[in-house]
């Protein structure tokens, strides 16, 4: 089907960019033009577009030894990455390094190669710290990517390749006597590294300070959980404050909430875009994502958009129109998740108008 969107035609002063992002890409097994289905037209239509890339693109490395779950695609998916016209990828995420270096270093050679845009992993820190920036209607845009999913041994260093880490702890605190009331549910308490918190302002700042619009990417949450976490909230804001104009998340697998910091959007998770594997934690609320759109110009995001999708599984994803049932309950569970934020949804057409409460724009 060909949804309904919003996408500005040429602006007439050329100052205004079309953007429009996914969830969390990861074809296992297969690979080439056609993957993405009727979302590439969509993607081809933006000016500047990006999502996570959740797996390298590569025939070489060997499974990481004790990892559950290791995830590896074929090379042949940076065709589907071109005919998509995507801008860039993420590839700061707990998958990437699955098959090791050598898949890793494949994955880079390739999309170089193909002239996709990367960020959030390298052959070094510095390079997995490095900007991604992309240069249209004289606006330029740049991306960061950061991951606080750290397997042993992913995060890179001076020396050796990796993802770009933002450390984050968790602790476990009684909610009252367990003396009195054994057995009592923990609460649980999460924060960031302060050290790795301060280097994400720093670098925000500096990436901010000669772009026009700067997106940040973390790759956080709870697999399987809408819920927002402390350090979630407390990542976000501090990279709006530091400069960014959007904040977007990934991991969760399934829809999570869309909120607000000083009117600038921070999109938690829109769930999985294509992801063919099916473990046995995976549930229908697997197959519900959605697509975020906007327009770009000199001073950040406006006229913010949702479209519902169904996820890809072995197949393209599909742009849902509002007729479908489907569509329905992908907007309900946006609406439910994002209502806490004070985040509001009008529906037009097949698209979900996003807007920030009154307080939020206040705060711009």
């Amino acid at each position: 089907m060909e949804a309904s969107l919003p996408f500005p035609g040429a602006p007439a002063n050329m100052t205004s960019l079309a953007f429009l992002t996914g969830g969390d890409v990861a074809p296992v097994g297969r690979g080439g033009q056609g993957i993405f289905g009727d979302v590439a037209p969509l993607f081809r239509r933006a000016d500047v577009s990006f999502f996570n890339l959740e797996l390298p693109l590569s025939e070489r490395g060997e499974a990481v030894r004790g990892k559950s779950i290791c995830h590896r695609g074929l090379p042949a998916v940076a065709d589907g990455l071109r005919e998509a016209g995507v801008s860039c990828v993420n590839l700061a995420n707990n998958h990437v390094l699955d098959f090791g270096d050598a898949a890793l270093h494949d994955t880079l050679d390739l999309l170089d190669a193909r002239a996709i845009g990367r960020f959030g992993a390298g052959r070094s820190l510095d390079e997995a710290r490095r900007r991604c920036v992309v240069g249209k209607n004289g606006l330029r845009v740049g991306f960061l990517g950061y991951t606080t999913t750290l397997p042993a041994g992913f995060a890179a260093t001076a020396d050796h390749p990796g993802v770009n880490p933002l450390q984050a702890y968790t602790a476990y605190q009684a909610k009252a006597s367990l003396v009195e009331y054994p057995g009592t549910a923990p609460r649980v308490v999460t924060w960031t590294d302060s050290a790795h918190l301060q280097r994400l302002r720093a670098e925000v700042a500096a990436a901010a300070a000669d772009l026009d619009c700067l997106i940040v990417y973390v790759h956080w949450g709870t697999s399987m959980s809408p819920e927002v976490h402390d350090f979630q909230r407390e990542i976000g804001t501090a990279a709006i404050d530091a400069g960014a104009h959007a904040v977007f998340g990934g991991h969760q697998h399934v829809i999570s909430a869309i909120g607000h910091h000083r009117g600038r959007p921070i999109v938690h998770g829109s769930a999985n875009l294509l992801f063919d594997t099916r473990p046995a934690f995976f549930t229908a609320e697997t197959l519900k994502t959605f697509l975020f759109g906007a327009t770009i110009g000199p001073d950040g995001l406006r006229d913010c958009y949702v479209l519902p999708v169904r996820t890809g599984v072995n197949e393209p994803p599909r742009p849902l129109g509002r007729g479908d049932p489907l569509w329905q309950s992908i907007a309900d569970d946006i609406g439910r998740h994002s209502s806490p934020f004070g985040t509001r949804l009008t529906a037009r057409g097949d698209v979900l108008e996003v807007c920030a409460s009154q307080h939020e724009l206040g705060g711009r």
